[in-house]
Protein backbone atom coordinates (compact mmCIF):
# COMPACT_ATOMS: atom_id res chain seq x y z
CA UNK A 1 0.00 0.00 0.00
CA UNK A 2 3.17 2.27 0.38
CA UNK A 3 4.13 2.28 -3.25
CA UNK A 4 1.03 3.19 -4.48
CA UNK A 5 0.83 6.62 -1.83
CA UNK A 6 4.38 6.86 -2.65
CA UNK A 7 3.55 7.37 -6.00
CA UNK A 8 0.75 9.60 -5.50
CA UNK A 9 2.87 11.65 -3.77
CA UNK A 10 5.12 11.86 -5.99
CA UNK A 11 3.05 12.63 -8.60
CA UNK A 12 1.29 15.60 -6.71
CA UNK A 13 4.86 16.78 -5.76
CA UNK A 14 5.21 17.07 -9.65
CA UNK A 15 2.06 18.47 -10.26
CA UNK A 16 2.95 21.19 -7.42
CA UNK A 17 6.17 21.81 -8.72
CA UNK A 18 5.24 22.20 -12.37
CA UNK A 19 2.81 24.34 -11.12
CA UNK A 20 4.71 26.75 -9.49
CA UNK A 21 7.38 26.33 -12.22
CA UNK A 22 4.54 27.60 -14.24
CA UNK A 23 3.46 30.17 -12.00
CA UNK A 24 7.22 31.54 -11.12
CA UNK A 25 7.78 31.18 -15.51
CA UNK A 26 4.74 33.36 -15.59
CA UNK A 27 5.75 35.91 -13.60
CA UNK A 28 9.07 35.95 -15.01
CA UNK A 29 7.17 36.25 -18.14
CA UNK A 30 5.13 38.95 -17.28
CA UNK A 31 8.43 41.03 -16.55
CA UNK A 32 10.48 40.27 -19.40
CA UNK A 33 7.44 41.61 -21.56
CA UNK A 34 7.29 44.70 -19.18
CA UNK A 35 10.83 45.38 -18.70
CA UNK A 36 11.36 44.72 -22.85
CA UNK A 37 7.74 47.51 -23.00
CA UNK A 38 9.81 50.06 -21.13
CA UNK A 39 12.67 49.41 -23.12
CA UNK A 40 11.02 50.16 -26.00
CA UNK A 41 9.04 53.51 -24.66
CA UNK A 42 12.58 54.50 -23.42
CA UNK A 43 13.65 54.01 -26.63
CA UNK A 44 11.28 55.96 -28.36
CA UNK A 45 11.65 59.05 -25.69
CA UNK A 46 15.31 58.95 -25.97
CA UNK A 47 14.51 59.58 -30.32
CA UNK A 48 12.02 61.64 -29.62
CA UNK A 49 14.54 63.59 -26.43
CA UNK A 50 16.86 64.13 -29.90
CA UNK A 51 14.71 65.01 -32.27
CA UNK A 52 13.35 68.42 -29.83
CA UNK A 53 17.20 68.54 -29.19
CA UNK A 54 17.48 69.12 -33.48
CA UNK A 55 14.47 71.00 -33.59
CA UNK A 56 15.81 73.04 -30.81
CA UNK A 57 18.92 73.86 -31.63
CA UNK A 58 17.39 74.55 -35.30
CA UNK A 59 14.71 77.01 -33.65
CA UNK A 60 17.66 79.16 -32.10
CA UNK A 61 19.50 79.08 -35.26
CA UNK A 62 16.61 80.87 -36.57
CA UNK A 63 15.87 83.02 -33.79
CA UNK A 64 19.36 84.42 -33.93
CA UNK A 65 19.26 84.79 -37.57
CA UNK A 66 15.85 87.07 -37.60
CA UNK A 67 17.61 89.03 -34.52
CA UNK A 68 20.43 89.78 -36.73
CA UNK A 69 18.37 90.68 -39.63
CA UNK A 70 16.26 93.09 -37.62
CA UNK A 71 18.91 94.73 -35.77
CA UNK A 72 20.48 95.34 -39.15
CA UNK A 73 16.98 96.69 -40.34
CA UNK A 74 16.66 98.75 -37.17
CA UNK A 75 19.96 100.24 -37.59
CA UNK A 76 18.97 101.75 -41.08
CA UNK A 77 15.74 102.70 -39.89
CA UNK A 78 15.54 106.43 -38.89
CA UNK A 79 13.34 107.68 -36.47
CA UNK A 80 12.69 110.63 -34.43
CA UNK A 81 14.76 109.90 -31.56
CA UNK A 82 17.96 109.38 -33.96
CA UNK A 83 17.87 112.76 -35.45
CA UNK A 84 20.43 114.23 -33.47
CA UNK A 85 22.29 110.78 -34.68
CA UNK A 86 22.11 111.31 -37.93
CA UNK A 87 23.48 114.91 -37.92
CA UNK A 88 26.29 114.14 -35.92
CA UNK A 89 27.33 111.12 -38.01
CA UNK A 90 27.33 113.28 -40.97
CA UNK A 91 29.21 115.96 -39.31
CA UNK A 92 31.64 113.12 -38.65
CA UNK A 93 31.95 111.90 -42.61
CA UNK A 94 32.08 115.62 -43.59
CA UNK A 95 35.11 116.10 -41.25
CA UNK A 96 36.99 112.66 -42.05
CA UNK A 97 36.43 113.55 -45.93
CA UNK A 98 38.55 116.83 -45.36
CA UNK A 99 35.23 119.10 -46.83
CA UNK A 100 33.66 122.12 -45.43
CA UNK A 101 30.14 122.24 -44.31
CA UNK A 102 28.21 125.03 -45.58
CA UNK A 103 25.01 124.16 -44.51
CA UNK A 104 22.43 120.41 -42.77
CA UNK A 105 19.60 120.68 -41.79
CA UNK A 106 17.08 118.26 -40.97
CA UNK A 107 13.01 118.10 -40.75
CA UNK A 108 11.28 117.33 -37.48
CA UNK A 109 9.64 114.93 -40.15
CA UNK A 110 6.06 113.55 -40.24
CA UNK A 111 4.92 110.33 -40.09
CA UNK A 112 1.67 108.41 -41.25
CA UNK A 113 0.35 104.54 -41.21
CA UNK A 114 2.54 101.87 -42.61
CA UNK A 115 0.06 99.31 -44.54
CA UNK A 116 0.83 96.05 -44.14
CA UNK A 117 0.90 94.85 -47.90
CA UNK A 118 2.37 96.81 -51.06
CA UNK A 119 2.84 100.41 -48.99
CA UNK A 120 5.91 102.61 -51.05
CA UNK A 121 7.47 104.87 -48.73
CA UNK A 122 8.16 107.72 -50.92
CA UNK A 123 4.11 108.19 -51.41
CA UNK A 124 2.72 110.53 -48.96
CA UNK A 125 -0.13 108.08 -48.12
CA UNK A 126 -1.08 104.94 -47.61
CA UNK A 127 -2.44 102.62 -50.55
CA UNK A 128 -6.21 103.48 -50.92
CA UNK A 129 -7.19 99.99 -49.55
CA UNK A 130 -4.54 99.05 -47.76
CA UNK A 131 -4.79 97.92 -44.01
CA UNK A 132 -2.88 99.68 -41.37
CA UNK A 133 -0.31 97.62 -39.21
CA UNK A 134 1.03 98.20 -36.16
CA UNK A 135 3.49 100.49 -37.39
CA UNK A 136 4.27 104.53 -38.03
CA UNK A 137 5.88 105.13 -41.07
CA UNK A 138 8.83 108.34 -40.62
CA UNK A 139 9.78 110.60 -42.93
CA UNK A 140 12.75 113.26 -42.51
CA UNK A 141 14.60 115.52 -45.08
CA UNK A 142 18.21 116.26 -45.01
CA UNK A 143 19.20 119.48 -47.02
CA UNK A 144 23.37 119.62 -46.90
CA UNK A 145 25.41 121.77 -48.83
CA UNK A 146 29.05 121.48 -48.49
CA UNK A 147 32.12 122.20 -51.09
CA UNK A 148 35.82 121.06 -51.31
CA UNK A 149 37.75 118.96 -53.76
CA UNK A 150 36.44 116.14 -55.76
CA UNK A 151 38.25 114.08 -54.20
CA UNK A 152 36.76 115.16 -50.80
CA UNK A 153 32.83 115.63 -52.31
CA UNK A 154 33.43 112.29 -53.44
CA UNK A 155 34.31 110.32 -49.98
CA UNK A 156 31.32 112.14 -48.94
CA UNK A 157 28.58 111.33 -51.08
CA UNK A 158 30.70 107.18 -50.64
CA UNK A 159 30.71 107.71 -46.83
CA UNK A 160 27.34 108.62 -47.08
CA UNK A 161 25.70 105.98 -49.12
CA UNK A 162 27.87 103.26 -46.76
CA UNK A 163 25.56 103.81 -43.81
CA UNK A 164 23.04 102.01 -45.24
CA UNK A 165 19.85 104.03 -44.50
CA UNK A 166 16.81 103.58 -45.92
CA UNK A 167 17.06 106.89 -48.00
CA UNK A 168 15.77 108.39 -51.45
CA UNK A 169 17.85 110.96 -53.10
CA UNK A 170 15.43 113.86 -54.19
CA UNK A 171 18.14 116.14 -55.63
CA UNK A 172 21.73 116.38 -56.04
CA UNK A 173 23.75 119.32 -57.80
CA UNK A 174 27.30 120.18 -58.35
CA UNK A 175 28.92 123.36 -59.40
CA UNK A 176 32.49 125.00 -59.51
CA UNK A 177 32.80 127.79 -57.08
CA UNK A 178 34.52 131.43 -57.60
CA UNK A 179 38.24 131.10 -56.95
CA UNK A 180 41.38 129.60 -58.66
CA UNK A 181 41.33 126.65 -56.00
CA UNK A 182 39.85 123.19 -57.68
CA UNK A 183 37.00 123.20 -54.91
CA UNK A 184 33.71 122.69 -55.80
CA UNK A 185 30.20 122.61 -54.10
CA UNK A 186 27.55 120.27 -53.77
CA UNK A 187 24.02 120.62 -52.72
CA UNK A 188 22.27 118.00 -52.08
CA UNK A 189 18.29 117.07 -50.60
CA UNK A 190 18.12 113.28 -49.25
CA UNK A 191 14.70 111.62 -47.11
CA UNK A 192 15.38 108.93 -44.56
CA UNK A 193 13.02 106.67 -43.42
CA UNK A 194 11.99 104.69 -40.53
CA UNK A 195 9.61 102.12 -39.32
CA UNK A 196 8.48 102.37 -35.30
CA UNK A 197 5.38 100.75 -33.23
CA UNK A 198 2.47 103.06 -32.83
CA UNK A 199 2.59 104.32 -29.81
CA UNK A 200 0.15 103.06 -27.66
CA UNK A 201 -1.35 105.95 -26.38
CA UNK A 202 -2.03 106.66 -30.28
CA UNK A 203 -3.49 103.11 -30.22
CA UNK A 204 -5.92 103.96 -26.89
CA UNK A 205 -6.60 107.55 -28.50
CA UNK A 206 -8.27 105.80 -31.55
CA UNK A 207 -9.90 102.74 -29.71
CA UNK A 208 -11.92 105.60 -27.16
CA UNK A 209 -12.64 107.78 -30.49
CA UNK A 210 -14.58 105.07 -32.35
CA UNK A 211 -16.28 104.11 -28.71
CA UNK A 212 -17.59 107.43 -28.50
CA UNK A 213 -18.61 107.40 -32.53
CA UNK A 214 -22.23 106.59 -32.96
CA UNK A 215 -22.90 103.41 -34.80
CA UNK A 216 -24.08 102.84 -38.01
CA UNK A 217 -25.76 99.36 -38.04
Amino acid sequence: MNKPNNRTIRVIVASLSLLAIIAIGLRMADEYFRLRNEVTEMSEMGSQFTQVQLQQKRLHQIEAKIKSELDAALARSIDPEKRQAVRNTLLTIIRDAGGRLRNLEISEGHDRPWAIDSDNPRSETMPEYGEESNYLLYAHEIELRIDGSLQDVTKILQGIAAQGWYMTTKSLAMMPTDGNLPIIAAEMRLTVYGLGPKPEEAEQEFAELNQGMPSTY
